[in-house]
């Protein structure tokens, strides 16, 4: 039951009765706070007095006899301060009512006697707490002008003022502590010697010091301090701390002190600080401001904050961190410690419990010139503790994290930080990020990331697997693939469950190495909204909003979603996506291909699809990627996924079979390009429709390229159907280009053709067997012309149809024109393997001029007439080709030489057989047999490299004998009664052509006709051979040609001896001739056929070649002349081409000629000019061997001149003759001699000289005429001889002539002198003058009249005029005698004084 009652009372208690109870308890309590009160009152008016009658004594008695009690302060100090003190002066005053104690020149003493405190005025005013403390207490402590000594001794332990502050002794310290407990103290313009033993450092000295120390009761602390340090060290420093302890502790323990120490260095050298004072990192070099807080709680450091100005910083921040080398630094650093409550106490934990560190507006210059703008960032991270993840936070408002990334190798991170920049490699600007993560990387459990970015940059990173825990590191999840980017600009929100992305960049790089195998795609613009969710271990959804895209003509679009599963063996999972393409250049395929695309898909994707671009392409990727790219044989298959890609291809290039190629690295079969039509990816299916398109220059249209399966792998078949028109040699270069020449034993590689063709073909190609593909068509001819062979003239205006399959071709009603006539063909492959072709046709001159392939053979068709049949065939079997041809040559006639000249009706059996040999090496080699009639035979060996012209290795050609076969070059062997060489190497000229059509001969295929028809060796027996237009008999002839060089011995009537023909190098010129011959006749019957080449149109230098000749027997138009050795070389000469004899030289018996000279022809003319010198043995018999018989008898002497003339070398113009010549001729006598070139000389024959003196010359060249000597200078002009100094002497008289004489017309017009010899003392004197040679007539008669008067009357003169046959001889009175010379002055002529 439920009883209320008692509740209710007390509810309703009366007011009267509270009343009461509330007086009784005032009254209890009125009573015992009397008695307390009163026993208070009188406790402090008893103090009262007691102070009062104290402080009266204190200013009455003992103040004013302070100096009686100084050793009483000296010693209470000492004790206090534990250290001697002593005091000089001691006053004492009132500040209010606290006593003033004024103390002059306190010296503090150490226990080592030393001096540490130096006080020149110490005024303290006494507090009356030093009464309840029981110990001297301060209310002011002045200090002026203190001199104050801090040392570290080597225990670490400092001493201030003789001060002990010793955190390790509880029971030291005193002085420190009554210091604590003052409460102000003020030092002005003092001065401190710091002293560290411990570094063995300099005293160190702080000049100027003004401090202060205020101590509040309770614990607190003030201190302040401005002193001024060297000038090396920098400006003036200001130190101030506030600190407070525990109440009740000591002031002097520092591990109970908390509280904040400010300093500022301006213009500080740091390096010289650091020389004094500890700093917690190493530093090199540094100078500039700083300004710092540090918050100290119990002996560990809670925080700072610094304000940093600085350069020139070279610093060390960690052992093994590298040095910081900075510029300039300027900005605010500031660290806080995380605090645990009684943990750790007065023990340096920086860090351990966790830290905040912030910069605010901090800039670097590194000393590259790299420069990290003004950033503010804020960093925290917490250590795992009490079941809770390691903690993590980053801010900042905008931060260039690339610059700051790379300071962060040189700052004291924590390895997990340290490894996770070093894998992301950040770059880039945030702005207002927020991060937060839980976990130590890189098993973060959870984090959290929101901000904006700006030209973002970050590495992307692999797939990790789970991994177990280890003793350094927890157990790790899953973790997927990562992508990587470049210059990225969005926003970012993201944990590690979800996020969203929005990017809106330009110039943007993606990096997704888990992907694509070319991970590296860039972007010229890239926007896209995406968002992801994360289910540790087991998937991750990708959700992509928007993504719109363009790089260069590339733009598209994409939307969808795709789930990866994270399980091991769960595959790339499942993909929604629907996108728009244009631009999409098809050669770059590869690129975007996943990796989860199948190996050997890819492969042909990649390699097949070579150029062009994609237009208006759709693209729609539904189901599970591990079926990709899916199939559609059924329902069931269809509804697996679905892959589709469709467009407009635009010159797109197609190569049917990647990475089969030929062995100089060509595909094996053409590429189709500028495709123009549609592609479709249907799944599996891939289907090129092309409404155009060309191969190898072949025009297609309306082909069909399909592949049924792209995931067959090595069943996977490519299948072409289509059309086409385009011109022969096109189709024939397809052919080429393709495995097609294997399967028909390379019949077609040295064809071509010409004009339009029709093809149909069809190719099923096994990819991965292409060996297999199976191919059928057909090539229509539509009057073409084809050349099989370039040894082969071509076939014109061919019609039929070639039918070709995998391993045969048929020709079927092929009919053409070949040189000229009709050519009917018929064959094809043969059971055997073999090509077999069989032919027929005409042959016709006519024809063959109007169709000549080449121009040689032209020519050749000029020197035939008529037509003629003949049969062959073309056989090619296992690369072995044999072309023979048949025919007897009736009915056509050959205009060639001897032995090659037959009328049209005779017969002259032709066999023609070429036998090519498989091509080796990329060699070619055959054989050509020609066999023509019965005497005439050759025989060539060819080889060819590549695709250059066939080259002679070795021929031969046999006339009446066997085709010689030499060991190398090409042989001719003759065995003939007559050959004109001249007559075929005119037709052959005539033939091959010379200047450009000859080089355009040895351009062409079959090389240069030339080697088949000029030899290098020639071996022959000729009856009568004609070579350069000179007739030799009874030739044995053996030459051989070598470097441009003929050698021959050579045995004939004309010459026999050694030949050697040098051709000119240049191709100017003949060469030169060099000859060593036993004989060389020239008979006067070649006279005229000499004449007639010299005086050809081309010239001396068109027919004769430098010559160095020496012929031991010279016969010259049947004068034997002796030993011939001559020196001549052709050159052109401005005035035309010039032929310079440089020696010419003919030994005799009778004499020797020394020549040189020169033969000019120009526009038909030539002159001729000759230096000689004629040493003459027996002068009679010289003439006779020049053909001048009887003309003088005996005779030796010399003969010299330099004479030209109009005309041939030979033959001397007498008319044209001009020159100088100089004779000296002893002992002779001249003959009778008929009317010839010796008239001239009968005028000296004056045998009867008594008859001359009478002038009765009726017989006077009766018997000829004696000489001991004649000698004469005479210049010739145009024919006509003049002499002024012709001197003849002999026993009966001396003969003087001077005049001219007219070669040419035979006349003369010459005075003689005759003085005959009558002993009369004078002979010496005749004959000394006659036989100087410089003395003229005139000048002779007048020196031997003054010498010898007597010989005027006996000396005749005569003049000789008219035709030499009968001259006209007149005599002449001799002159008269020359005056007498003047006479002189004998002082003229008086000889000079003799000097003494």
């Amino acid at each position: 039951m439920d009883n209320r009652e008692p509740q209710a009372l007390e509810a309703h208690l009366p007011l009267a009765v509270r009343w009461q109870r509330l007086r009784a308890a005032y009254r209890y309590a009125n009573l015992a706070s009397h008695h307390f009160l009163g026993f208070a009152v009188k406790l402090v008016l008893l103090l009262y007095f007691a102070l009062a009658l104290l402080f009266l004594a204190l200013r009455y008695a003992i103040l004013p006899n302070i100096d009686l009690y100084k050793g009483d302060i000296e010693r209470a100090a000492g004790r206090a301060l534990g250290n001697r003190v002593t005091i000089d002066r001691l006053a004492a005053s009132w500040q209010g009512i606290h006593p003033v104690l004024t103390l002059g020149d306190v010296r503090l003493i150490d226990r080592g006697g030393r001096q540490v405190l130096v006080l020149p005025q110490v005024s303290a005013a006494l507090s009356w707490w030093s009464l309840a403390a029981f110990e001297p207490r301060l209310q002011a402590l002045e200090i002026t002008r203190p001199q104050l000594d801090v040392r570290r001794g080597l225990d670490g332990v400092f001493t201030v003022a003789g001060v002990r502050l010793d955190p390790n002794k509880k029971d030291d310290g005193r002085g420190a502590d009554w210091l604590l407990r003052q409460r102000e103290i003020v030092i002005r313009d003092g001065r401190i010697d710091w002293t560290d033993e411990l570094r063995g450092r300099p005293t160190l000295v702080l000049d100027k010091v003004t401090m202060a120390l205020l101590n509040r009761f309770g614990g607190g602390h003030r201190f302040a301090l401005r002193a001024t340090p060297p000038r090396a060290l920098g400006r003036p420093i200001d130190v101030r701390a506030q600190f407070r302890h525990r109440f009740g502790s000591r002031p002097a323990d520092v591990r109970r002190w908390k509280g904040e120490l400010y300093a500022n260095l301006r213009d500080a050298d740091l390096v010289a600080w650091h020389r004094h004072v500890d700093l917690p990192f190493q530093l090199a070099s540094g100078r500039g401001s700083v300004r710092a807080w540090l918050t100290v709680d119990q002996a560990r450091i809670a925080g700072f904050t610094a304000d940093l100005a600085l350069a020139d910083v070279n610093a060390r921040l960690g052992a093994t961190l590298a040095p910081l080398e900075l510029a300039a630094l300027k900005g605010r650093l500031a660290a806080r410690e995380e605090m645990l409550p009684g943990k750790d106490e007065g023990k340096p934990t920086f860090g351990a419990h966790g830290h905040t560190i912030s910069i605010t507006d901090f800039s670097v210059t590194t000393r590259d010139g790299r420069a990290l703008p003004p950033a503010t960032l804020e960093q925290s991270w917490r250590p795992a503790r009490d079941g809770k993840p390691e903690k993590g936070e980053l801010s900042a408002r905008q931060l260039d994290i690339g610059a700051l990334s790379t300071l962060a190798h040189y700052l004291p991170l924590p390895p997990q930080q340290r490894q996770m920049l070093q894998d992301y490699a950040p770059r880039g600007r945030l702005l207002d990020l927020s991060a937060e993560w839980e976990g130590r990387y890189p098993a973060l459990r959870g984090f959290r990331l929101r901000g904006d970015v700006e030209a973002l940059a970050v590495n992307a990173q692999p797939a990790r697997a789970a991994q177990p825990a280890r003793e350094d590191q927890p157990a790790l999840p899953a973790r997927p693939a990562t992508p990587g980017f470049q210059n990225l600009s969005g926003s970012i929100d993201a944990n590690e469950r979800s996020g969203s992305v929005t990017v809106d960049a330009n110039a943007m790089v993606l990096h997704m190495p888990a992907w694509f195998a070319q991970p590296s795609m860039a972007f010229d613009q890239f926007a896209a909204k995406l968002r992801w969710t994360h289910e540790p271990g087991r998937q991750l959804l990708l959700e992509l909003d928007k993504l719109q895209f363009a790089q260069g003509a590339l733009n598209g679009s994409l939307s969808g979603r795709h789930t990866l599963p994270l399980e091991p063996g769960k595959g790339p999972g499942t993909a929604d996506f629907t996108g728009k393409l244009d631009g999409f250049a098809i050669g770059s395929t590869g690129r975007f291909l996943p990796l989860a695309t199948p190996e050997h898909l890819a492969h042909w994707l990649e390699g097949a699809l070579q150029g062009g671009t994609l237009r208006d392409a759709s693209i729609r990727l539904r189901g599970d990627l591990a079926g990709f790219p899916f199939r559609a044989n059924n329902v069931l298959e269809r509804a697996r996924g679905e892959f589709r890609v469709a467009g407009r291809l635009d010159n797109a290039r197609l190569e049917y079979a990647p990475g089969h190629r030929h062995p100089d690295g060509t595909p094996q079969w053409p590429l189709a390009d500028a495709i123009n039509g549609r592609i479709e990816f249907d799944r599996a299916r891939m289907e090129i429709r092309g409404d155009s398109l060309r191969t190898m220059g072949v025009a297609l249209s309306n082909v069909k390229a399909v592949i049924p399966d792209l995931g067959a792998g090595d069943l996977k078949m490519l299948e072409i159907d289509g059309v086409a028109a385009a011109p022969l040699q096109e189709f024939l270069r397809y052919v080429a280009a393709s495995p097609v020449p294997e399967w028909i034993g390379h019949f077609t590689d040295e064809t071509h053709g010409s004009g339009n063709a029709r093809l149909g073909l069809k190719l099923q190609m096994p990819l991965a067997h292409l060996v297999d593909t199976k191919v059928q068509g057909s090539l229509q001819l539509l009057g073409n012309d084809v050349s099989l062979f370039p040894e082969l003239p071509p076939l014109q205006a061919a019609t039929g149809r070639v039918d070709f399959w995998d391993h045969g071709v048929a020709l079927t009603g092929i009919n053409a024109s070949f040189l000229g006539g009709p050519l009917a063909l018929s064959g094809g492959t043969q059971k055997d393997g073999g090509i077999a072709i069989r032919l027929g046709g005409t042959l016709s001159a006519e024809g063959m001029r109007r169709t000549a392939p080449a121009p040689a053979l032209g020519r050749l068709a000029a020197r035939l007439a008529g037509s003629t049949p003949y049969t062959g065939s073309v056989v090619v079997r296992e690369g072995r080709r044999t072309v023979t041809l048949e025919s007897n040559l009736a009915g056509l006639g050959l205009e060639l030489p001897a032995p090659l000249n037959k009328p049209q009706a005779d017969s002259l059996p032709l066999r023609f057989v070429l036998a090519g040999e498989p091509t080796v090496g990329g060699v070619a080699r055959d054989e050509i047999r020609v066999a023509l009639g019965e005497n005439l035979a050759a025989r060539y060996l060819r080889e060819k490299a590549g695709r250059g012209p066939w080259t002679v290795l070795r021929g031969g050609v046999g006339v009446n004998v066997p085709a010689p076969e030499p060991d190398g070059g090409m042989m001719i062997h003759v065995n003939m009664r007559a050959l004109n060489v001249d007559g075929w190497i005119a037709a052959g000229k005539a033939i091959a052509g010379d200047g450009a059509e000859g080089a355009a001969a040895g351009a062409a295929p079959g090389g240069d006709f030339t080697q088949y028809v000029v030899p290098t060796v020639i071996a022959g027996r000729v009856g009568e051979l004609t070579v350069g237009e000179r007739r030799l008999a009874d030739v044995v002839l053996g030459a051989t040609h070598l470097k441009d060089t003929w050698q021959a011995n050579l045995h004939s009537r004309h010459a026999s001896g050694y030949v050697t023909w040098a051709e000119s190098g240049s191709g100017q010129g003949l060469g030169k001739v060099t000859a060593r011959l036993a004989s060389l006749v020239i008979p006067e019957s070649d006279e005229a056929e000499v004449k007639n080449l010299l005086e050809s149109n081309r010239g001396a230098g068109a027919t004769i070649p430098s010559l160095d000749i020496v012929a031991d027997q010279f016969q010259l138009f049947d004068k034997r002349l002796g030993r011939l050795e001559l020196q001549a070389s052709n050159v052109q000469a401005l005035a035309g081409r010039e032929w310079r004899i440089n020696r010419l030289q003919l030994d005799n018996p009778d004499g020797q000629l020394k020549a040189n000279g020169r033969w000019l022809t120009k526009d038909g003319k030539s002159n001729t000019s000759l230096n000689f010198i004629l040493d003459i043995d027996d002068a009679g018999k010289l003439l006779d061997r020049l053909g001048f018989p009887d003309t003088l008898r005996r005779g030796k002497g010399k003969m010299s001149g330099d004479i030209s003339w109009s005309g041939l070398p030979y033959a001397m113009d007498i008319p044209s003759l001009s020159g100088q010549i100089e004779m000296n001729v002893e002992s002779g006598q001249f003959l009778r001699q008929d009317p010839g070139a010796a008239k001239l000389l009968g005028v000296l024959s004056l045998q009867a000289l008594p008859r001359l003196l009478k002038l009765d010359f009726h017989d006077v060249f009766s018997e000829g005429l004696a000489f001991d000597g004649i000698s004469a200078n005479a210049i010739i002009g145009r024919g006509v001889l003049r002499t002024e100094n012709l001197k003849m002497h002999g026993v009966a008289a001396t003969i003087l002539m001077d005049g001219s004489a007219d070669i040419a017309n035979e006349t003369t017009n010459l005075r003689v002198v005759v003085i005959p010899e009558f002993n009369l003392g004078t002979g010496p004197l005749v004959y000394g003058l006659a036989v100087n040679p410089v003395i003229g007539i005139g000048s002779y008669l007048a020196q031997l009249f003054l010498r010898a008067p007597v010989m005027k009357a006996l000396t005749y003169q005569m003049r000789i005029s008219g035709p030499w046959k009968a001259p006209t001889i007149v005599k002449i009175d001799n002159p008269p005698p020359a005056p007498p010379p003047p006479a002189r002055d004998p002082a003229a002529v008086r000889p000079p004084a003799k000097k003494d």
